[in-house]
């Protein structure tokens, strides 16, 4: 059985035997404070059940309509969590407030005593087997459930403290003890829902993890520097997406290389990332707005025209065009006819470069010159 559904259903069935015990010894020792508590524990026992469906949810494999899974379903659990244990808070405060105000409180009796003891050890352990297995599984919605159990070890604690007093001639603090644990739930309600809010709006990670998952990048070799780090979280996985800038003579397989080392770093040091999506650069394109007016198409064809009128005196052996920083550089490799003299090579070069260069959207042309061999070149 996995771990997570394991953990819950035992905590299910402790929650359902306390709800049962303290009930019994709020209503029959006259505690308005276990009562309280009682149904503290009954929120947390629809929890073990929001629980349970949803790390079944979670746990679904990728498919064609999830990509990336089904972990939201994990955070979505915890955000229902949160709303039930706030709106538990609020009604039990509005008892408690109607009490003290009434003035009517009952000196409760030494079983409600015992059933807030008995409720604080189970809770603790059940708060610390929980927490573990939730951690060593990386999974929220375990610990947001932990943390619940927490809650109502310390409800009961506060419970306690209320019957104690009131059984030493406070009765006031039997109610006013039931105050203190609404306002406690509320909170815990409180913070778990935010969490589970962020992650829903794909808030990013802390500033501290961002800023270390940084430095991991830009230590790469090959990357000059990144920008434009975006990450988020599905569940208890990361997803991270990443601009990266390398050296604009690097070959599209060179700058793919630098690219997964990125990943594979990362993936490495974060156990659970999910994916990273590295965007190679060959400058920085956060200064400059990257739309470029010519295509490969649009260059080969102007450049097959400009050759035609050579009478075959060059052929074009190879042809880079790199987009950098708003501008469009042609790098034009040609082999020449070798009877031609260095004079003659230079005018032709001069006025191909310069019929390149007519287009309004190159701003850049580099020729090179194949006189004997592929290793042999003249830049003109």
């Amino acid at each position: 059985m996995n771990p997570g559904i394991k953990v819950t259903l035992i905590g299910t069935a402790s929650n359902l035997i306390l709800s049962i015990i303290k009930f019994a010894g709020g209503i029959i020792g006259h505690s308005a404070a276990m009562i309280a508590d009682a149904t503290h524990s009954v929120s947390d026992l629809l929890t073990d059940m929001i629980v349970l469906i949803m790390l079944k949810v979670g746990q679904k494999p990728k498919d064609e309509d999830h990509p990336y899974g089904h972990g939201k379903a994990e955070t979505l659990g915890t955000t229902v969590v949160g709303f039930i244990i706030i709106s538990v808070g609020i009604g039990l405060a509005y008892e408690a407030w109607e009490m003290i105000q009434s003035g009517i409180a009952r000196i409760p009796e030494p079983l409600a005593a015992g059933t807030a003891l008995i409720s604080i050890f189970i809770k603790e352990w059940l708060f610390r087997y929980t927490r573990s297995v939730g951690e060593k599984s990386n999974n929220s919605l375990l610990l947001a459930n932990a943390w619940h159990h927490r809650s109502d070890a310390i409800s009961s604690i506060a419970a306690l403290v209320g019957i104690i007093g009131a059984m030493l001639g406070f009765p006031a603090l039997d109610p006013i003890a039931a105050t203190m644990v609404a306002f406690m739930i509320m909170k815990v309600g409180y913070e778990l829902t935010l969490g589970g809010f962020r992650d829903l709006m794909d808030t990013a990670l802390d500033e501290k993890d961002t800023q270390s998952i940084q430095v991991a990048i830009d230590d790469v070799s090959g990357v000059l520097k990144s920008h434009d780090l975006r990450t988020r979280k599905i569940g208890g996985e990361i997803l991270m997406d990443v601009h990266i800038q390398v050296d604009s003579d690097l070959t599209v397989t060179e700058g793919h290389e630098v690219a997964e080392r990125v990943r594979r770093k990362l993936i490495k040091n974060y156990p659970n990332t999910q994916d990273v999506l590295v965007h190679v650069d060959g400058y920085d394109d956060s200064e400059v707005e990257s739309i470029y007016n010519i295509s490969r198409d649009d260059v080969e064809f102007l450049l097959t025209s400009i050759l035609a009128n050579t009478d075959g005196k060059f052929k074009k052996t190879q042809l880079r065009i790199h987009h950098l920083k708003g501008k469009n550089i042609v790098e034009l490799y040609l082999h020449g006819d070798s009877t031609k003299t260095i004079a003659e090579i230079e005018t032709s070069l001069k006025e191909i470069k310069s019929d390149l260069l007519k287009n309004e959207h190159i701003d850049g042309v580099k020729l090179y010159l194949e006189v004997e061999s592929n290793s042999d070149y003249l830049q003109k």
